[in-house]
């Protein structure tokens, strides 16, 4: 007698997936929870041995607590999220500390960057 594991046929629907989710992170005020966690992308950061010069491009930014801290020493940086109202908060943040970031709206699964970016940048994300 032999065993058989059959996979699953059914895939998830990875779209509507991502509409639930892209819904549920921009019903609330998630900004005022994300600057909770602003040590994160300070410790990221360090952790990364972030230098100044270097590119960064953080994936997922939210408001951008690992952006501001990229930012802070003195990197250039690349701030994508999917939530606008998210990159808004990071783009208040950034203007009230006198940094310079260019934020842009992207989904992670489809970045707008062409090879030489990935290439050169640091590539993190979801530090809020």
């Amino acid at each position: 007698m032999t065993a058989s594991l059959a996979m699953p046929t059914n895939q998830p629907d990875l779209d509507a997936l991502k509409t639930r989710q892209h819904g549920a992170w921009s019903s609330g005020d998630y900004a005022i929870v994300g600057t909770t966690l602003q040590i994160v992308g300070e410790q990221l950061c360090e952790t990364l041995d972030i230098r100044a010069g270097q590119s960064v491009l953080d994936v997922a930014a939210g408001n951008g607590n690992a952006t501001l801290a990229a930012a802070r020493r003195w990197c250039q940086v690349v701030s994508t999220d999917y939530v606008p109202s998210l990159l808004e908060r990071g783009r208040a943040r950034a203007s009230a500390d006198g940094l310079s970031v260019e934020f842009k709206e992207a989904d992670a699964e489809a970045l707008p960057f062409g090879d030489a970016l990935r290439r050169s940048a640091e590539f993190w994300g979801g530090a809020g």
